[in-house]
């Protein structure tokens, strides 16, 4: 097991869990499984989804390798460059945490409601029916909480 400590830019990413998980999934959702790219501009880190094909197009095996086993939906991976040479980092969600379906699933509701104008052109099969189930409960006087 590596124990050597995270760069800062990655436990900044980390204090903001919603946000890199919501990214992340996303990324999974539009385009497959993928790793997350964390910048460090000087600034604030910058993120980037890369998907498994850019890693496998430049003969990075062990990221495809995690990324073949790694479960998107409760799992974050973290691709960096620190001084040492690139590094990947595979986050699990802790347990009764918020995890990257979950964050994503809740944000996408939000936004059904709040904000349709920001929903992507095409929202994944399983979310669609998710959406119906809570049209058809509310119908139905259900509760939905």
């Amino acid at each position: 097991m590596n124990t050597k400590p995270l760069p800062e830019l990655v436990e900044i990413a980390l204090e903001n869990w919603d946000g890199l998980v919501f990214f992340a999934y996303n990324g999974f959702e539009t385009l497959g499984p993928g790793a997350v790219g964390i910048i460090d501009d000087g600034g604030w880190p910058e993120l980037v989804y890369g998907p498994r094909e850019y890693f496998a197009g430049n003969g990075l095996h062990e990221v495809t390798e995690i990324l073949d086993i790694y479960d998107p939906e409760m799992e974050v991976v973290l691709y960096f460059d620190v001084p040492e040479g690139n590094r990947t980092v595979r986050v699990r969600t802790p347990p009764k945490g918020r995890s990257p379906k979950r964050v994503w699933f809740f944000e996408m509701l939000r936004r059904v409601t709040d904000e349709p104008e920001s929903l992507p052109d095409n929202l994944p099969a399983w979310f669609l029916s998710a959406l119906d189930g809570l049209e058809k409960a509310e119908k139905a006087n259900l509760p939905t909480d």
